[in-house]
């Protein structure tokens, strides 16, 4: 037996690749000199058990300390409060304490750090795989705590993780019950996400580029189900931001206080769901019947939701703002659901448009591209008409100009050089000029980015990856309102009728920063289907298990007849001390029905098939001098029963490994 301080081979063990698995999880959001950390504290924790390196000292601890603090301030800077700056700390702080672990008290520290460390990791990602890797941690983890209380270094090694597994699964009803019943408690703290960790997407700037990088990538942005067929593709407008200002080289959106529609000043910039209709949501005219959709949107950091036109937001959270695009409450750092209206026939502020308004959308900046504003202002003379002038600009896009995802670089004058000299450009290129070009010839005009397409899932619903990421135009037109239009299309009308894919004449860079996904190898037939039920398994994830919030309150009033919590409080007390009463029952089983263990249970076993055969145990008579008696009155037993009574007694009372119980039973088992 080793002392009750000392940490056992087994135990050790186990901490250490419950170690692995739980740095590694984290790997992606990670200083990479943390991981070699990390590395370097495995390799001198093995050192010091087999004695080759002695216990650091003091002043070695506390220079590791300042080195890691160092590293980190060095790392993050100014932004070292955040989410993942506060997690490359407590990982550090992990290490540090696997390294200087002693006692079996430290050993404990370390593991409670494993439990909370991996479970941190789901504030990153809630993916079905990400928590079923969770779950594999806390296995690893609960299998080193066992070990860290069984003292003897003779144990089978994988015992502490079938145990582990026994104790996870016991815990599961409970897990189940809390899931269901226990009302989702708002956040105890905010922890912002520094924007270096965002994924990559759309953002509120647009420049030549821009589009044609996220060209490169197959992760997803959302997931759509509607409520009946999906839209055709080329109706698949996800509108997200409205960008107005153009310095030259880049747009951007306008500030809160810039919108202004048709004179309604008063009223606020925001209209949240179940909140009193602004003044200006009647600007819109919403023709037709509702489109009813749900989105499951991925983490983007960001504010901005995506929707098809003419938006009704009916989820809880969510905003229309005044240029009739969604926004969350909050930056959207997790998996988000909303539901949407929306209206794909419409008409927004066809009467008139307000003086502000029409001075932002028609603005330009001084001393860039003079021959486009040449050119535009010529044609503007030639035609008085607003929708001739659009389909002749339309026109001049459809001769002779390339849709490609690698575009060659711009300079000062960028939309004159595209026009008149390379003539190979992403949506970002077709939108920025034909814009820049209506505003020169007076009409006014705006960027919108967003989406457009997506992937039909056999399951009947939508993916949009960031390569379907799109940038479109809307115009002004009297009598008509905002309307929009789509330089791209005139280029490549595949890339709205199909996808990016079909539209590249040359494919050269689409997906290359994706070298994994199974997106690249969809044309064999039984990788994507596997593909395909790997999604959709993740999409019921998201939907029924990370979205349970919003079907929680009307489940638990048709079981318990009001969503109150007084009920839910007593359903918690009966369900939950139900299943640990049933728990309990079943881990003291053995004491109701024996008073015996597993050796002496053997014992009695030997003493049934005697007594069978005639010579039946006395009342106090000890296991040697049964033996003893047996061999007297039948030496044909004598040396199988005294053996047999050998290894009871070195068991019993000689610390003998258990691991000889089995040869005890296969012994007893042969005596006939």
């Amino acid at each position: 037996m080793i002392p009750s301080w000392q940490i056992n081979r087994h135990a050790l063990i186990w901490l250490l690749l419950a170690f692995v698995a739980v740095i590694f999880i984290h790997s992606a959001h990670l200083p990479h000199w943390i991981i070699v950390a990390a590395l370097v504290a495995i390799i001198c924790r093995v050192q010091r058990y087999r004695g080759a390196w002695p216990t650091p000292n003091r002043w070695i601890k506390l220079s590791l300390l300042a080195l890691c603090l160092a590293g980190l301030f060095l790392e993050y800077g100014s932004h070292l409060i955040g989410l993942e700056p506060m997690v490359a700390l407590l990982v550090s702080t992990y290490a540090l304490k696997l390294l200087e672990m002693e006692h079996r008290r430290d050993a404990l520290l370390v593991v409670f750090l494993a439990f909370f460390v991996a479970a941190v990791q789901a504030l990153f990602d809630q993916s079905i795989g990400n928590a079923a890797y969770i779950l594999g941690c806390f296995l690893l983890v609960t299998a080193a705590l066992v070990g860290l209380h069984q003292g003897d270094t003779k144990i089978q090694p994988l015992r502490p993780l079938m145990k582990a597994a026994v104790l996870l699964l016991q815990a599961i009803p409970l897990m189940m019950l809390l899931f269901i019943i226990m009302p989702r408690l708002g956040s105890l703290w905010a922890v912002p996400i520094q924007s270096h960790s965002a994924k990559t997407g759309v953002t509120d700037t647009m420049t030549p580029g821009d589009f044609s990088r996220l060209g490169r990538s197959a992760d997803l942005a959302f997931r759509v189900s509607f409520d009946g067929a999906i839209p055709r593709q080329h109706k698949l407008y996800w509108r997200g931001l409205v960008l107005s200002n153009f310095d030259g080289r880049q747009w951007s959106r306008s500030a809160p206080d810039d919108f202004n529609y048709g004179g309604f000043d008063k009223g606020g910039i925001l209209q949240w769901f179940g909140r009193q209709t602004q003044p200006w949501d009647s600007l819109i005219e919403r023709l037709g019947q509702p489109l009813h959709y749900s989105v499951v949107m991925e983490p983007s950091q960001q504010p901005w939701l995506y929707s098809l036109p003419t938006p009704l937001p009916k989820s809880t959270g969510i905003a229309l703002t005044r240029d009739f695009r969604l926004l969350s409450s909050t930056s959207v750092t997790t998996k988000k659901q909303y539901e949407v209206d929306s209206w794909l026939d419409y008409k927004i502020a066809a009467n008139d448009v307000s003086d502000y308004r029409r001075a932002t959308e028609l603005q330009i900046p001084r001393g860039y591209n003079p021959r486009t504003v040449e050119l535009a202002q010529r044609w503007r003379r030639q035609n008085s008409n607003d929708k001739a002038l659009v389909r002749k600009v339309l026109g001049l896009y459809n001769e002779k100009f390339v849709y490609t995802l690698q575009p060659p670089l711009l300079g000062k004058h960028s939309v004159d050089e595209f026009l008149f000299e390379t003539q190979r450009g992403f949506c970002e290129h077709f939108s920025s000029s034909f814009v820049f070009f209506m505003r020169a010839a007076g009409v006014p005009a705006r960027v919108v980015a967003g989406y457009q397409g997506g992937e039909r899932h056999p399951d009947n619903y939508l993916l949009v990856r960031q390569y379907d990421a799109h940038a479109w135009a809307e115009v002004w037109l009297a009598g008509e309102g905002w309307v929009r239009v789509d330089p791209t299309a005139a280029v490549a009308p595949e890339r709205i009728e199909a996808n990016l894919e079909e539209a590249l004449r040359d494919k050269e860079g689409f997906l290359a920063d994706s070298p994994l996904s199974l997106m690249r190898f969809r044309h064999i037939n039984w990788l994507n289907n596997i593909r395909l039920q790997l999604d959709s398994l993740n999409y019921s994830w998201a939907r029924w298990v990370l979205g349970y919030d919003a079907i929680q309150e009307n489940l638990l009033e048709k079981w318990l007849g009001s969503y109150s919590p007084l009920r839910i409080a007593l359903a918690l007390l009966i369900g939950g001390g139900g299943m640990l009463g049933l728990l309990a029952l079943w881990q003291l089983r053995h004491r109701f029905s024996s008073k015996h263990d597993e050796l002496d249970r053997a014992f009695l076993q030997l003493c049934k098939k005697l007594a069978k055969a005639g010579i039946p145990r006395i009342s106090g008579e000890g296991p040697r001098a049964y033996a003893q008696r047996v061999a007297e009155q039948r030496p044909d037993l004598a040396r199988e029963v005294k053996a047999i009574n050998s290894v009871y007694e070195h068991m019993r009372y000689g610390n003998e490994s258990q691991e000889r119980l089995k040869v005890l039973k296969w012994a007893i088992r042969r005596v006939k």
